[in-house]
Parts: structure tokens; C-alpha cells; sequence
């Protein structure tokens, strides 16, 4: 009698599936009932696919002009070719908004890639070794922690020369690598302690095969949501250099930071109208918001992969 209730008990597990799972799976089971990062996963998702689509779907050339006459923007219209309207000057809103969602979407994604790179890097090699190593680059990444990064970008707007379109994104991942640093350096130093890591050096595996193959994909969901934060973070800081003036130089291409400027502007011809400011300000909180709330879920979903 007690055998056979101790086979049903260690049989018990796989038939509720429970702990026949991966972490992983496990992850993305807790992430479907979050119907609300769900949505703001999908909505995130949208704006990528809109950012890479953008030169394909605009209904017209960002440079044309459409009015009847001057200071008189057309409001959102189904009838008259323009779906959210014309600014003041006669631009296509339309076209300016999903030229804007380009610029600000694939900049946010290419500072968050070059960002992990570098903190991945940083952040292994502290964690793995330890020590005064660890030690020296912690100081280092409070350092940089310590400066403000719209400090960082108005030194640098400081140069005469007009900036490449690059010179942003490059420099914000230069400055929030620190972020991943830390969570990978984190894990590295948790995980450099387990049982498999020892065994691993035990059989004399290279310290690159553990970190490449023990200690960073266990380290995976601590830089998916530290990537997935700063994705939002380097939106909404270039955002704010592109309201000010201070972003985008070489390009005539709009940004969201830069449209909401504009409408900020009082022109002498008319009065701004109200889906001037209201489209592309609706637009860049729904982006930060959706980015913001999705890494929140993340972290919460992933929270038991990486600390086990």
C-alpha cells in the first residue's frame, strides 16, 4: 500500500505538468495571464513592425505640402486624403507620425543592443572573476551611473558640427550599458557558486565554455528585461533632446520628440490646432508606457528563472 502511494505521489508532478516544464515555459505560462503586458507586448510588437514598414506604407513623401492656403491646416478626414490631418505648414501628419515612430523606435532598439553588448561584457567578466576586477569596474559603472545621461547627450550636442544619425543612440548605449552591467554581474556572481559551475571546473571545462554555456543563459532573463527597460529609457531621452532642439541633425526626417516641439511652437500664421500636438504626444506616452509596463511584467514573470 505504501509503495503504491509513493509511485503516485512521484507521478503526480508529470501528470499536472507542473514540473515536466522548463523554467522558460513556465515563464511564458505566468506571461499569458497578464492580459495587460499581453496587450502591451502586442502593442510594442505593433510599433516595431509599423517602425520597419514605415518607408512602405506613407502615404505620401515626407516633404510635400498639402493646404488650401497657408495657416490653414485640414483637420483628420477620411474624405480628403489625410487621416489625422495637416500641421499648420501642410505636411501630411500621417506621414510625419510614422517617419517619427521610425526614427524614435529603431533608435531606441539599436541603443539597447549596443547598450548589451557592452554590459554583457562588463558585467560577465566582474561577476565571473570577482575580486579586485569586480571591484574596479563596479566603481567604474557607479561613476558613470552617477551622471545624468541628458548631461551626457548636451555635452556632446556641445560640438559645432552637425551630429550623424547615429551619434545618439551610440552615445546613450555607451552610458546605459551600466544597467545590464549590473544585472548580469549579479547573476554571474550568484550563479559562479552553484553546484553545476563547480562541477564544470571540476571536469576542466575553459572559463569561456562556462560562461558560454553555464552562467549567461542562465543570466538571459535578468538582460531581457534590463534590455527591454532601456529600450524605453533611450526613447523617451532622445525624445526629450529632439523637444529641445538638439537631436536628428543631419536628417529633415521627423521625430516624436521633434513634432511635439513644433506644435509647442505658436506660429504667427494660425493657432496650432489641436491634433497637431494631441497625435503626437498620444502617441509617444503610449509607446513609453506599453515599453515600460511590458519590462515590469517581465521582470515579474522572469523572476523565478533567474533565480534559480
Amino acid at each position: 500500500m505504501q509503495a503504491d502511494e509513493s509511485i503516485e505521489l512521484a507521478d503526480a508532478p508529470r501528470r499536472s505538468g507542473v514540473r515536466s516544464h522548463g523554467p522558460w515555459r513556465q515563464a511564458a505560462t505566468r506571461f499569458r495571464r497578464r492580459p495587460l503586458g499581453v496587450a502591451a507586448l502586442l502593442v510594442v510588437g505593433a510599433f516595431v513592425v509599423v517602425a520597419v514598414i514605415a518607408p512602405r506604407i506613407t502615404p505620401y513623401a515626407g516633404h510635400e505640402l498639402f493646404f488650401q492656403f497657408l495657416g490653414h491646416p485640414q483637420p483628420p478626414s477620411l474624405h480628403h486624403g489625410h487621416l489625422l490631418g495637416t500641421d499648420v505648414i501642410g505636411h501630411d501628419l500621417l506621414t510625419q507620425l510614422l517617419w517619427a515612430i521610425r526614427e524614435s523606435v529603431l533608435g531606441g532598439i539599436g541603443c539597447a543592443l549596443g547598450a548589451t553588448v557592452i554590459g554583457v561584457a562588463v558585467g560577465g567578466v566582474a561577476g565571473y572573476l570577482g575580486g579586485v576586477v569586480d571591484s574596479a569596474l563596479s566603481w567604474m559603472t557607479s561613476v558613470i551611473v552617477a551622471v545624468p545621461a541628458i548631461v551626457v547627450l548636451l555635452i556632446v550636442v556641445a560640438e559645432k558640427s552637425p551630429l550623424p544619425l547615429w551619434a545618439f543612440p551610440t552615445v546613450l548605449a555607451l552610458y546605459l550599458w551600466t544597467y545590464v552591467a549590473r544585472a548580469v554581474r549579479a547573476s554571474f556572481a550568484t550563479l559562479r557558486t552553484r553546484e553545476f559551475v563547480e562541477a564544470a571546473h571540476a571536469s576542466g571545462a575553459s572559463p569561456l565554455r562556462i560562461v558560454f554555456r553555464h552562467l549567461l543563459p542562465n543570466a538571459t532573463g535578468a538582460v531581457l528585461v534590463a534590455a527591454t527597460g532601456i529600450v524605453g529609457q533611450s526613447t523617451a531621452i532622445i525624445a526629450t533632446a529632439d523637444f529641445f532642439g538638439y537631436g536628428n541633425q543631419q536628417s529633415d526626417r521627423p521625430t516624436l520628440g521633434g513634432l511635439i516641439s513644433n506644435a509647442a511652437v505658436r506660429s504667427p500664421i494660425a493657432p496650432t490646432p489641436w491634433w497637431v500636438w494631441v497625435v503626437p504626444i498620444v502617441t509617444l506616452g503610449l509607446l513609453l508606457v506599453c515599453v515600460n509596463f511590458a519590462a515590469d511584467v517581465l521582470d515579474d514573470v522572469l523572476e523565478p528563472v533567474r533565480a534559480g
